[in-house]
């Protein structure tokens, strides 16, 4: 929730700077032109910036639908000074973020294991006692990781909806990391498959973001998918310890 807290204080300040902004718009100079250096195509320009930063804030602390009419009379108050007391602010926003993740993780627990129960029926997918399920695409000739080594990787995740969430491949660069400090479901996963190999992991959320959920994309309680490449494996070496 503090996490989601920081966002919701992004959102508050660019509401703000919207609503000095609406204001500053309306202001002319004594004879009722515009302020010099001041175009409407400026004004427009920046007050669209405004409006798709304050809405990118919203859809990343995954709000859900809100109400435009509602958001607007907001930012009209803040710009006229109407002071809104923080600790309702922060028991109104609060309440419904905790309502709303909730509904969403009782509604994907069903979502998840359907999806699972059908990627199971896959002859060529293989069940860990974990949980997880995986599929060996291509095996690759090198050493298989452990969860001490430290792992160079091209991937795509994708979550229930098909939508692609995060990927190396469109970000056109390799991603290194310690097996061991990423989400259960990878590090248990990228020791099935050796190094230049490729493999499926279609992760229940216990190994992935659990009932937190993870941003606007995945969903509290949300199963995963995802395609990754190992391009090599950087074994763990013990530090010495000096005497």
């Amino acid at each position: 929730m503090i996490h989601n807290m920081k966002k919701i204080f992004a959102v508050a300040v660019v509401c703000a700077v919207s609503a000095m902004m609406l204001a500053s718009c309306d202001k002319k100079t004594s004879d009722g032109s515009q302020p010099a250096g001041i175009t409407k195509s400026d004004i427009d320009s920046v007050s669209y910036m405004i409006g798709y930063s304050t809405g990118m804030q919203m859809m990343q602390s995954n709000f859900g639908p809100l109400s435009a009419n509602a958001i607007i009379k907001g930012i009209q108050d803040a710009g006229k000074g109407v002071e809104v007391d923080y600790a309702v602010f922060q028991s109104v926003v609060n309440g419904f973020m905790e309502k709303r993740t909730e509904a969403l993780g009782k509604e994907m627990v069903d979502k998840s294991a359907k999806m699972l129960a059908s990627i199971e029926k896959d002859k060529d997918v293989v069940k860990t006692e974990s949980g997880l399920l995986y599929k060996i695409v291509r095996e690759g000739s090198g050493v298989k990781p452990t969860a001490m080594d430290t792992v160079e990787v091209n991937y795509e995740g994708k979550n229930i909806a098909g939508k692609v969430f995060d990927s190396s491949y469109e970000r056109g660069t390799t991603v290194t990391f310690p097996l061991g400090n990423v989400i259960k479901g990878w590090t248990e996963g990228l020791q099935y498959v050796g190094e230049g190999g490729e493999i499926m992991l279609y992760i229940p959320a216990e190994l992935a973001y659990g009932e937190r959920g993870a941003g606007a994309d995945i969903a509290p309680n949300e199963a995963l998918t995802f395609k990754v490449e190992l391009v090599s494996v950087k074994p763990y070496v013990e530090k010495p310890v000096n005497e």
